[in-house]
């Protein structure tokens, strides 16, 4: 029984060839912080959001993820935040939405952030808990470098009430239930500007042989780093109308996976966007969002799968909800790329 709980974790972390040990999102364009985070502060407000994906919709024990995540800037003085009415009362004023960032420095500042998450695939729950730290510097009037760090804890169990066994009341599965706590680091640099970003990071560097705390003698989920390298550049159509293709490069050496993201997205009146994404080998998304107010965003994506799990109509589905809080400027739409 041991070995079949050791290949039954095996599996549950084998499901897709990349994404399970991280969960996959979607809409990470609109929240870089999922997979940087020297991210953490790079706005004016604190940013807080509420994310709910189903994946492979129809199939049972398909992948279920929620996160809740919020990062905030401590000291930053960016005037460009301003709204662009106030802005325009001095001579010389940004004019418009497509240079408002351009006339002042943005001072050096720090940042800081705490994502929550819980997983389920299968008979495996994961669940995690990371604060982030992040400090930018201005390297230029238009371009800034952040470095960002975050650690935490992440747990791991098989639910055994849902599993299904030809003998259910064997002794190792009800005496040595499956329950491990491990460590989590993660780094991250990100270069940007009111055009451009580029980003570097890593998650869970932790070796996996390095448990807070494990039940009983059962098996070991082993955790893997992945590394993740990202860029995209704006585009000023009008004033009002911009486009922003992007790219994400996914890596996990240990096991040999690579996997290229092409993004691109598209805003209207500061308020309005729409965009797609194809995942290598996996899935084709359309997604598209509304800046409410100063105060709330939402938006919804559907993937269609260009994977074998497209014979089984294995969709998938991703809502988010965004909250500007601490937000004096009423800054409608975020001024770093998104």
């Amino acid at each position: 029984m041991k070995y079949l709980i050791t290949l039954l974790i095996t599996c549950c972390f084998c499901i897709s060839a990349w994404s399970q040990q991280r969960a996959q999102f979607s809409q990470y364009m609109q929240n870089n912080y999922l997979i940087n985070p020297a991210v953490a502060g790079i706005e004016s407000y604190a940013d807080a959001r509420f994310g709910y994906r189903t994946q492979w919709t129809g199939v049972e024990g398909a992948p279920q993820t929620f996160y809740a995540s919020i990062h905030t800037a401590l000291n930053k003085n960016d005037r460009n935040a301003l709204p662009l009415k106030i802005l325009n009362r001095n001579a010389g004023g940004p004019k418009t939405n497509a240079n408002r960032n351009n006339r002042f420095h943005v001072s050096p500042h720090h940042g800081v952030g705490a994502i929550a998450q819980m997983d389920k695939a299968g008979l495996l729950r994961t669940a995690s808990l990371n604060l982030s730290y992040a400090y930018h510097l201005p390297l230029t009037n238009r371009i800034n470098l952040s470095s960002g760090i975050y650690s935490g804890l992440l747990q791991m169990n098989i639910n055994r009430d849902a599993a299904v066994m030809q003998t259910p009341d064997d002794p190792f599965l009800y005496a040595e239930g499956v329950n491990i706590l491990k460590l989590d680091l993660g780094v991250g640099l990100w270069l940007y500007s009111p055009d451009f970003f580029v980003g570097v990071s890593g998650a869970q560097l932790v070796k996996s042989g390095n448990d807070v705390y494990a039940s009983g003698d059962g098996p070991r989920a082993t955790m893997q780093p992945h590394y993740f390298a990202t860029g995209g550049y704006r585009v000023n159509v009008l004033d009002n109308l911009s486009f922003t293709p992007s790219v994400l490069l996914k890596l996990a050496p240990s096991t040999g996976q690579t996997a290229v993201d092409l993004n691109i997205k598209t805003i209207y009146l500061q308020r309005f966007w729409a965009g797609l994404s194809y995942r290598q080998k996996d899935a084709a998304a359309v997604m598209a969002g509304i800046h409410i107010s100063h105060l709330l965003d939402v938006s919804y994506s559907y993937d269609f799968a260009t994977s074998d799990m497209s014979k089984v109509n294995a969709n998938s589905q991703e809502v988010v909800l965004g909250i500007k809080l601490n937000n004096p400027s009423k800054v409608i739409c975020p001024k770093w790329i998104w």
